[in-house]
């Protein structure tokens, strides 16, 4: 299983790089608005911070994994779901006009931190939560030619956040970048 692992790895590595015209990598940070749907829980404002591999295959499409921390959640007057992941979006790019793009693409998500913050008091909600989160992202991009990236990207998880119950995970990002 292993030598079938890596040696897959291996191939799709060595398409990318033979199709590809240019491969850039970037770091980018921002502003998450996370909510949970079907609740009344309102908006919880948090971060996202990263880093991607840009993979451009023409002047036209690219592929962009990613690797990002991002805060989620909700809050409802002193009430809080803090649910934040390590997540893994995987975007496929189409540039309309210069460094102006369009991405679509799946988000798996691990969820790393699970609590409820009630007043000043903290409480694990680990276990009632799901550790993983699979999202649709959708989103709208421009990128400088010196390096400058600017994104906004919303993700509506297809999993639910919370065991038996409904509620998943809307996220609107707004991120500053730098690809090299």
């Amino acid at each position: 299983m292993k030598k079938f692992v890596l040696t897959t790895t291996m191939v799709f590595l060595t398409a990318i790089y033979s199709f590809s015209q240019e491969i850039g990598f970037g770091v980018k940070a921002g502003l998450s608005l996370a909510n949970l749907t079907e609740t009344s829980y309102h908006v919880r404002p948090g971060l996202v911070i990263g880093g991607f591999a840009n993979i451009r295959f023409n002047d036209y499409v690219a592929l962009q994994p990613e690797l990002q921390y991002a805060m989620q959640g909700g809050k409802y007057n002193e009430v809080a779901a803090k649910l934040d992941y390590i997540q893994i979006p995987i975007m496929v790019k189409g540039y309309l006009w210069k460094g102006l793009n369009l991405e679509l693409g799946p988000q798996l998500g691990f969820r790393v931190v699970g609590k409820s913050k009630i007043g000043d008091v903290s409480y694990s909600i680990k276990d009632a939560t799901n550790v993983c989160d699979f999202a649709i992202g959708v989103g709208l991009g421009y990128e400088t030619e010196m390096g400058l990236t600017a994104g906004f990207r919303y993700t509506i998880s297809a999993t639910k956040a919370i065991k038996d119950s409904d509620p998943k995970n809307s996220v609107f990002q707004l991120a500053l970048g730098w690809k090299f």
